[in-house]
């Protein structure tokens, strides 16, 4: 597990925007993990890490953050789940997409 004492201040020095940007890449990171037959213990770590940055994204938060955090203890409570590293890889990527679209920064690269 990485050092979860300077995470919070190294993902805080971000902006929002970047913050959300980060969760969508640590989401889909993820997705990718449950596909590859990561370390279950690895993958509950990577969800203990995405619940903790949901919860320091506040002032980005809305009622749908904070079900996909709930959604996320709900998984990392329960994992593994071998029969449902479909789901949860599918879950991921779907929380990643949605995250990044939260995030604005999708829009900013479009040009005008």
């Amino acid at each position: 597990m990485r050092d979860m004492v300077r995470l919070p201040d190294r993902y805080l020095r971000d902006m929002p925007a970047a913050r959300m940007g980060n969760l969508a890449s640590i989401l889909l990171r993820l997705g990718h993990w449950v596909r590859m037959r990561r370390a279950d213990e690895a993958v509950v770590d990577l969800m203990r890490e995405i619940a903790w940055m949901m919860e320091w994204s506040s002032e980005c938060a809305t009622v749908e953050l904070a079900e996909m955090q709930r959604e996320i203890c709900r998984w990392r409570r329960a994992w593994p789940v071998e029969s449902a590293r479909s789901i949860l890889a599918l879950r991921a990527r779907q929380m990643s997409a949605r995250v990044l679209e939260m995030s604005g920064l999708l829009e900013s690269q479009v040009a005008p």
